[in-house]
C-alpha cells in the first residue's frame, strides 16, 4: 500500500492532478530590505517566496509576471503606494489574494484594505505571531 502525504491544508494547493501538489505562491512588497528579508525568512519554511518588489511599480510587473497566489505588501512604498499597486493588480488578477503588512495601526487604513478586499491586515509589530496565520487564513478564504 502506498502511502501519500496529507497535502489538503491551506500551505498547499491543488494542481491539475491531485497527485501533484504545490506550495502557497507568495510575492513580497516592501520598501525597506531588511524588512523584506526578515520576511522572506519568516515565510520561506512554510510558503514559497516567488518574489520581491520594493515600490507600488515594481509591485505590479513582478505579479503580472509571477502570478502569486498571495501578495503581502506595504502600504507605504516610493512611487506609487501598495493600495494604488493592488488596486491596479486587481484589475487583472481579480482572485489574487491581499495582505497588507504595514506599520499603520489607523481605522482610516483598515477600512481602505477591506474596501480593497484585502484578506489579512497584520501590524509589523505583530509579524512573527500572525503574518504565517494571515496567509493560511487567506488561503482558506478566510477574512
Amino acid at each position: 500500500m502506498r502511502h501519500e502525504p496529507d497535502c489538503r491544508g491551506p500551505l498547499y494547493k491543488r494542481t491539475e492532478s491531485v497527485e501533484e501538489m504545490t506550495r502557497t505562491r507568495v510575492l513580497l512588497a516592501d520598501d525597506d530590505l531588511q524588512m523584506q528579508a526578515s520576511i522572506n525568512t519568516l515565510l520561506q519554511a512554510d510558503f514559497e517566496i516567488v518574489g520581491t518588489a520594493s515600490d507600488g511599480y515594481s509591485l505590479i510587473e513582478a505579479a503580472l509576471k509571477l502570478r502569486p497566489d498571495v501578495i503581502v505588501t506595504d502600504i507605504s512604498m516610493p512611487g506609487m503606494n501598495g493600495f494604488e499597486a493592488v488596486r491596479t493588480i486587481r484589475q487583472i488578477l481579480p482572485d489574487i489574494k491581499l495582505i497588507f503588512f504595514t506599520m499603520h495601526n489607523g481605522s482610516s487604513y483598515r477600512r481602505e484594505a477591506r474596501s480593497i478586499g484585502a484578506a489579512g491586515y497584520v501590524l509589523k509589530s505583530a509579524a512573527r505571531e500572525e503574518l504565517n496565520q494571515a496567509v493560511q487564513n487567506a488561503m482558506e478564504g478566510a477574512r
